[in-house]
């Protein structure tokens, strides 16, 4: 009976500090681990818009450029059109369905920036001159390439053209082109930054820059100076 009360007296255990240095060391790990498992959520939601952005740029990178690389349909006739701007490309070429048939019909695309959307749209070709003739009115109705892309910075062009002179290519200042700039132009590049269009990330540098080149020629350009190195020869 004794022993019993005296571990009923007994006053040893936790006390109140120990409890609250217990539970501040608790709340402090805690609060480590959430924050890791906040940053790890928006570095992969980061990734992950990167990656939807990467992709959707890359698609219709490839098909302007596709474009661009059937562009010489007929020998001499340069498919840049007068009025392509840097954020504006108007130009001549085949379209897929034409395989290897003999006799080409082109079709003239203008693939414009409108707002944050790079829009596509077809015009056919009036007969079988030489240079071609388009019709005013579009093929069907325009189609929207991609959506929430932009020039890449510092750039506020899309489109960047290149002419041949002095035995180096040149880049055409950004402007709407002159008939004499477009029927000299023999290069063109595209350069845009694309952004996914929803993301949970607050990280605003999420967008993907891509660009590409074609060279608008059927041979090299001559490396001699006073080579005229002219689109389609």
């Amino acid at each position: 009976m004794l022993r019993k009360r005296i571990r009923l007296a007994d006053e040893r255990g936790t006390t109140l500090v120990e409890l609250m240095v217990g539970i501040s060391l608790g709340m402090v790990i805690l609060s480590a681990l959430t924050g890791l498992v906040i940053v790890t959520l928006h570095a992969s939601a980061r990734v992950s818009a990167r990656v939807h952005a990467t992709q959707n740029a890359r698609i219709s990178l490839v098909k302007i450029i596709e474009q661009l690389h059937s562009a010489c349909v007929t020998p001499k006739i340069a498919p840049v059109q007068v009025g392509s701007t840097g954020t504006k490309l108007i130009f001549s070429h085949s379209t897929a369905s034409e395989g290897s048939s003999a006799t080409v019909k082109p079709i003239r695309s203008e693939v414009a920036l409108s707002g944050t959307s790079l829009i596509e749209t077809d015009y056919a070709a009036l007969g079988s001159t030489v240079p071609p003739t388009f019709s005013k009115t579009a093929t069907g109705p325009s189609q929207a390439l991609i959506s929430n892309v932009a020039p890449t910075p510092p750039s506020s062009s899309i489109f960047t053209y290149y002419t041949y002179s002095n035995g180096k290519l040149v880049a055409i200042p950004p402007k709407e082109l002159s008939l004499t700039e477009a029927n000299s132009v023999i290069q063109v590049k595209v350069a845009f930054t694309g952004f996914p269009p929803k993301t949970s990330s607050s990280d605003k540098n999420v967008g993907a820059s891509v660009e590409n080149s074609a060279m608008l020629r059927l041979t090299p350009p001559s490396f001699e100076a006073e080579a005229g190195s002219l689109p389609c020869q």
